[in-house]
């Protein structure tokens, strides 16, 4: 996941502080917003920002060749 892409995730992107302190796993961002969060950085940033940690907002029905989706499948 490191480096490669950026992956766009269906959390609307919003307050970085909407998300809660409480550890969570798979936490919820924003109920609604204009751009969906991405994590995960991409070939095209710096190696500080290719990490799992790393968020960013991108608008949903933008495409760039550095972001992309994780696909998963459950049997």
């Amino acid at each position: 996941m490191h480096g490669n892409v950026w992956e766009m995730c269906l959390d609307w992107w919003g307050d970085p502080g909407s998300y809660t302190s409480d550890p969570v796993t798979d936490p919820v961002g924003a109920a609604e917003g204009t751009s969906r969060h991405m994590r995960g950085g991409s070939q095209a940033n710096p190696a500080g920002e290719c990490r799992s940690a790393y968020r960013a907002g991108n608008g949903p029905n933008d495409r760039y060749e550095f972001v992309g989706f994780r696909v998963v499948l459950v049997p």
